[in-house]
């Protein structure tokens, strides 16, 4: 907290704020009560450090962009970004960012300010994770632009949440869990989810026009996302490498019609699946009747990519191939996720040592 203290000298009246830091009692005077106050509510709101940054700005008579301004900017210069991840970054500054800061020039931000920022954030470490790369990326462009010294949320260590294990089903749990799904068309789906290892938005974004079924490959060039008002629409996949061309098994050519209309996956009233369509009608349902009938294992829809990876990697495919076939930006993703079940290439590394030696 601050404080305000009116003195009276012969040139009038003078107003001297005050406030701890450090353990001791610092003060600065002001010749007029406006400019004490917003100093006062300056190193209440945001610190002594950025309250004495804007006091410097002002005295220089230098117009710096509050944060809000400057990344309400940022934002509106971005190219090559789907609406929706426009609307989420628009969300962060009013929810998270303008509350908070967002007053404050951009160049009186310091490490602390970002740590208070930090340390109040709701949500998943993944969440905040999302806030503080795109708060760093705007202001990565502020020192590139001159406005800031250096950037604040460099070198931040973010809080994590557990994630959840990875589930990978055998062949024989997967065909449990399958057998307990009750609607023939969610039966399909999940079948096709597993031969495949595609992304759930990338499978029910499919057409009969991007199957060849004599070559038996799937070209996968677009997936479900969002707009900005958060409306499904067709858009490109997750990632460059996401677009891809896969074979496919005959397992995953069974479940499909390739002379039906429109997407190769619908729901009973022939429109495109959504993700929680799928789990509320036949996922959870069917997981829940496997489970009762002896599945000791608890997978979520995403698994039966993690599944599909893992029957590849137990079938001795090389990780390169596999992140191809998955759509992997990096192959560290692959080696990341995948790497410690390929116990062939780690045993085949020790007996390559172990040869060195005899």
């Amino acid at each position: 907290m601050a404080s305000i203290h009116a003195q009276k000298t012969t040139r009038g009246n003078t107003y001297r704020v005050l406030w701890r830091a450090d353990g001791r009692q610092r003060s600065l005077t002001f010749e007029n009560l406006p400019s004490a106050e917003r100093f006062k509510t300056l190193v209440e709101d945001h610190g002594p450090d950025e309250a004495l940054r804007v006091i410097e700005l002002d005295e220089i008579g230098k117009h710096v962009p509050t944060v809000t301004e400057w990344l309400t900017a940022h934002i509106d210069n971005l190219t090559g970004v789907q609406p929706a991840t426009i609307a989420r970054y628009r969300t962060y500054v009013r929810r998270d960012v303008d509350p908070v800061f967002g007053s404050l020039p951009v160049s009186a931000v310091t490490e602390t300010t970002i740590a208070r920022w930090i340390k109040q954030l709701d949500g998943s470490g993944k969440t905040i994770a999302n806030k503080h790369g795109f708060l760093s990326g705007a202001f990565n462009g502020a020192v590139r632009a001159g406005v800031m010294a250096t950037n604040p949320c460099m070198g931040r260590r973010l809080p994590h949440t557990r994630v959840e294990e990875t589930v990978f089903l055998t062949p024989a749990e997967f065909k449990l869990l399958r057998d307990h799904i009750e609607r023939e068309r969610w039966k399909n789906l999940a079948t096709w989810l597993v031969t495949t290892g595609m992304r759930f938005s990338e499978a029910t974004a499919l057409s009969a026009a991007d199957i060849d079924a004599e070559a038996k490959t799937c070209r996968i060039n677009k997936s479900w996302k969002y707009s900005g008002d958060y409306r499904p629409e067709i858009g490109p996949p997750k990632t460059k490498k996401s677009i891809r061309t896969i074979s496919l098994p005959p397992s995953a050519l069974e479940v499909i019609d390739l002379t039906a209309p429109g997407f190769l996956f619908t729901n009973g009233a022939g429109n495109p699946v959504r993700a929680q369509e799928f789990f509320n009608g036949g996922w959870k349902p069917g997981r829940a009747s496997a489970m009762a009938a002896g599945l000791t294992k608890e997978p979520r829809v995403h698994d039966l990519r993690h599944t599909c990876a893992s029957w590849m990697i137990q079938a001795g495919v090389p990780l390169p191939v596999i992140q191809q076939h998955l759509g992997h930006e990096s192959i560290q993703t692959t080696i990341g996720v995948y790497g410690h079940l390929d116990r062939r290439s780690a045993q085949a590394a020790a007996d390559a040592i172990g040869s060195a030696l005899l």
